[in-house]
């Protein structure tokens, strides 16, 4: 939520008052969606397109940051106002790890960490009785109560189409929408579309075949 919700927070700030209000403009907002988030269509809230892959890097980031115990409200450094086009590293962190540990870790190998950790704690939830699919589901009032207010963005404006201000305020998530991001989600982790439940060869290529074991064992394993 930090990283994209703190972002906005400075992009509707230039909405209102241009580069007086702030440096992240529509246009350094779509390179921040190439750099961090997978395509700039992550950074276009009038379609569900690209939404999939940036959850997946986002988290895969968000895990690997929490072992390495750095600020939420800091990591990753996605903007950078003294830099020529404002737009962050993503590299700093596993910089920083490779330095400090003298073990060479490189953004990929840091976020496969990520990917490691979020797919652990996928099988703890599933041994202790969450059910994959069924359960990767929002609050149905999303589908019907549209968004109404936020204290700091009351018209709920957020980035569209190639970067043009969009107003959310009213507007509902569309069951067919949410269900194409989970579809092309569960492509990505390379878990089962029909259940959501990873699979043996996602676990074994993350090096993970002792919890593949254990979660074909309790009935908790696709494939």
């Amino acid at each position: 939520l930090h990283e994209i919700g703190t972002l906005i927070q400075k992009w509707v700030q230039w909405v209102a008052r241009g580069e007086a209000g702030s440096y992240v403009s529509s246009e350094v907002v779509r390179a921040i969606g190439r750099r961090f988030w997978g395509s700039e269509l992550a950074a276009d809230f009038s379609t569900y397109e690209g939404k999939a892959l940036a959850a997946v890097k986002i988290q895969d980031r968000q895990y690997a940051k929490e072992c390495l115990m750095v600020c939420d409200f800091t990591w990753p450094l996605r903007d950078a106002e003294l830099s020529p086009d404002h737009v962050g590293d993503p590299t700093v962190e596993s910089r920083l790890f490779s330095a400090i540990t003298g073990r060479e870790m490189d953004e990929e190998g840091l976020y496969r960490v990520g990917e490691r950790v979020l797919n652990l704690q996928r099988a703890i939830l599933l041994r202790e009785g969450r059910r994959g699919r069924p359960d990767d589901v929002i609050e149905e009032f999303n589908y019907t109560l549209g968004v109404q207010a936020d204290t700091l963005n009351p018209d709920c404006l957020v980035p569209g189409l190639e970067g043009k201000p969009l107003f959310r305020k009213g507007m509902v998530v569309e069951r067919a929408g949410f269900e194409q991001m989970r579809e092309e989600y569960y492509a990505l982790r390379g878990w089962d579309g029909e259940t959501g439940l990873p699979t043996q060869k996602g676990l074994e290529a993350l090096g993970l075949p002792e919890i593949a074991r254990e979660l074909k064992g309790l009935g908790r394993l696709a494939g």
